[in-house]
């Protein structure tokens, strides 16, 4: 095995003139060096929009952007020889921001620099702001995220004679990486083998990025013949790689005296990098959530990402959600202080209920907890006797945030939305389970080894779950958009319905019973009218005996959906899970210091298949929430990165996050297994609102920007003193 590291571009936009690697062949155990000129057949990596060169072919759009792959005996000597490749440039002027974006009249980043479009159209917004009592206006911002995963992009690239290759990697969308490898070289799939390996965080940030590393190194391997491994450094890493969207709103919304929604007009805005990748799913589900779990009858979205010559932004864990959500919750506490309504009254006011229409007129008749989890939060917080004593140099504050997150990828991925599994009995009663999603820390594994043994009966201690591989399962999708219980469950029960006739046919000829007497739970065989027991284990050693089918594959896509992407009218998802909570902070007035002290969080999960994972889900998902909102302070400066490490980019610790308390409310939903519905995405989605809407109400300031750094909220502090001061002069 040999070694790859990453060539790429040193400006943020232009075209490379000539490659030099006349000092990068002096490196000891120098290789070879692969390139645009090297693919065997389509240059192109864009997951959604062919927008993405593999290798960028002399236009470069980004300090990051691949111009090519450095191959070395060893991983120091293949990132000693890619920094010594030289490269010329001939430069042009960059975009950075989303308004430079938006204003060009020339020198376009591509065809032009909007990446997409997605609106909503519903009702007579001006109409509407005529029958308001009240118009209220307000802006906010929300920052880049980096991931941060603790285990850096890596993948491992072996070939198998002239036209097969087996990849290992950190991964999260094995089955994307497939079709990028097929795309490159025109390959058929079965000719590419992925495989995940046990992966060390991912976030979203190893949905799209694996397929760039991966197809590089695939090329690199096929050309020399050998298997080559590539991981990235932490620098190159924060670099080259995807971030979460910034964003940039505009929120007018008319209101009655009394609190009551009527209309909305919304404007989202996202830096979308120097690539489309993922950012028109973001701006698809940022734009059907942008007024969150409210009625509202009229109401005009319109989201737009914006190219610029920054690092690539695209999936992190909400999706454009967390940044509607701050949007719609620090808006409701802006329309609350307004009109001098308490803001938990105010939501409780417009929230959905059963037979409600969200905003894209999508009606809700099932599985409608957003009431309960409100309730729930404010129960945990004692949100309706706590009275802090702000005199002193410390001030205290609670802000709540309710939000709602559609399950799976909706209608504009709906024609992905699949899932499969493949279950396989042994004479000995075990049962193997290879499923197309993945584990990555979020503890998926477990739930499968539950919803297998639910749906056999049998014991979990007899359930194994394989790593994920392209050639055990159909293509399932990503491992994306909080799919995994719903779309794993529901195929784990498409072929346990397949299973479960040969089991009881079997049971009942070995038994010398009917069918329909058989009975199989909790490992036992049992013939409900004579009592008579066996184990699970004889009734598969009988199977494999009888020469019986023994090995099954499950199914299970998304109901179709009714929706008009013109109007952004009708459902946008087939379910959603709702939750709330309430942020508890101390700011310190002096040095504009936030401290969360606490997340009260109630979550509308459908059905709980794992009550402990679900509360350790609330808990990692707030402590990023809180990281996003109060220290991760992104920064770069013509281009680069200046915060690539832990030094200058500050991760919340263990005694920066929060206490956590976690109500589950319990709203099943019919088309979910058992009637779950997804975690691990919520779980982050209200949490910045919260705070901000918490230091908000601590410090009496409208704290419409994140992160809430001490600068950001002594600055605040200090221009409120200054009007005072002139005011008093």
């Amino acid at each position: 095995m040999v070694h790859g590291a990453p060539v790429y571009s040193s400006i943020p936009f232009g075209e490379y003139t000539h490659i030099d690697l006349s000092e990068s062949k002096k490196v000891d155990g120098y290789i070879d060096f692969v390139s645009a000129v090297d693919i065997p057949d389509e240059n192109q990596i864009g997951v959604i929009i062919p927008d993405q060169p593999l290798f960028a072919d002399k236009t470069v759009r980004y300090i990051g952007d691949s111009i090519g792959f450095v191959v070395a005996e060893t991983h120091d000597a293949a990132i000693l020889a890619a920094k010594a490749v030289d490269i010329k440039y001939t430069e042009k002027t960059p975009y950075y921001s989303i308004d430079d974006s938006r204003e060009a009249t020339e020198n376009f980043i591509h065809e032009s620099n909007l990446a997409c479009h997605h609106k909503v159209r519903k009702g007579d917004i001006h109409k509407g702001f005529e029958e308001s009592d009240h118009i209220i206006e307000a802006q906010f911002v929300t920052p880049f995220q980096e991931h941060y995963y603790l285990e850096p992009q890596a993948c491992i690239a072996i070939p198998n004679g002239p036209d097969k290759i087996k990849i290992l990697g950190s991964i999260q969308c094995p089955f994307y990486i497939q079709k990028a490898i097929a795309r490159v070289f025109d390959w058929p799939y079965e000719n590419i083998l992925v495989e995940q390996a046990p992966t060390g965080g991912a976030f979203g940030g190893k949905e799209d990025i694996p397929s760039e590393i991966c197809a590089r190194a695939a090329v690199a391997a096929m050309k020399i013949q050998r298997p080559i491994k590539v991981v990235y450094n932490r620098n190159d890493d924060v670099q080259l790689t995807s971030k979460r969207h910034p964003f940039q709103m505009h929120y007018k919304v008319g209101v009655k005296k009394d609190g009551t929604l009527i209309s909305s007009e919304i404007l989202l805005e996202e830096n979308a990098g120097a690539y489309a990748t993922l950012s028109t799913v973001v701006s698809y589900r940022s734009c059907a959530q942008a007024m969150g779990p409210y009625v509202i009858p009229n109401i005009h979205v319109d989201s737009n990402s914006y190219h610029t010559n920054l690092p690539t932004t695209g999936a992190f864990r909400g999706f454009g959600s967390p940044q509607a959500a701050f949007g719609h919750e620090r808006m409701m506490d802006v329309i609350a202080e307004e009109l001098g309504i308490e803001p938990m009254e105010l939501r409780l006011k417009n929230i959905l209920q059963p037979g409600d229409q969200t905003q894209t007129a999508q009606i809700l008749n099932n599985s409608v907890g957003a009431e309960d989890t409100i309730r729930e939060a404010a129960k945990l917080a004692n949100w309706e006797t706590y009275t802090p004593n702000n005199d002193g140099r410390y001030k205290y504050g609670l802000g709540m945030s309710a939000i709602h997150y559609g399950n799976c990828l909706g209608a504009a991925g709906w024609h992905m939305d699949g899932s499969g599994v493949n279950i396989k009995l042994f004479p000995n009663g075990n049962v193997h389970v290879a499923y197309g999603l993945i584990e990555m820390g979020q503890g998926s594994e477990t739930v499968v080894r539950q919803m297998t043994a639910e749906a056999l009966g049998v014991s979990i201690d007899r359930i194994t779950v394989l790593p994920t591989n392209s050639a055990q399962v159909p293509d399932s999708g990503p491992a994306v958009a909080s799919r995994n219980v719903v779309m794993t469950g529901n195929a784990i029960r498409n072929a346990a319905e397949k299973i479960q006739p040969i089991l009881k046919k079997s049971a009942a000829e070995l038994m010398g019973c009917k069918e329909s007497n058989i009975d199989i739970k909790e490992d036992y065989v049992q013939d409900s009218d004579s009592g008579t027991k066996m184990m699970f284990h004889e009734l598969c050693d009988y199977l494999s005996k009888s020469n019986m089918d023994m090995e099954f594959t499950g199914w299970w896509h998304t109901p179709e959906l009714e929706y008009d992407a013109e109007t952004g009218m009708g459902e946008a998802y087939f379910s959603y899970s709702f939750a709330t909570q309430i942020a508890k902070v101390k700011v310190d007035s002096l040095t504009g210091q936030v401290d969360v002290q606490n997340i009260y969080a109630a979550y509308d999960v459908g059905k709980a298949i794992n009550p402990s994972g679900i509360e350790g889900q609330v808990e990692g998902g707030s402590a990023q929430g809180i990281g996003w909102a109060t220290t991760e302070d992104l920064k770069m400066q013509d281009g680069i990165v200046q915060t690539p490490n832990l030094t200058t980019y500050l991760l919340p610790t263990a005694m920066d996050s929060a206490d956590v308390e976690t109500a589950i409310v319990e709203k099943p939903e019919p088309e979910g297994p058992w009637g779950a519905k997804g975690i691990g995405e919520p779980s982050i989605i209200p949490t910045a609102g919260a705070v901000a809407n918490a230091v908000s109400n601590a410090i009496g300031i409208q704290m419409n920007e994140i992160p809430l750094t001490p600068e950001r909220v002594l600055n605040a502090l200090n221009l409120r003193r200054l009007k005072q001061d002139i005011v008093s002069c």
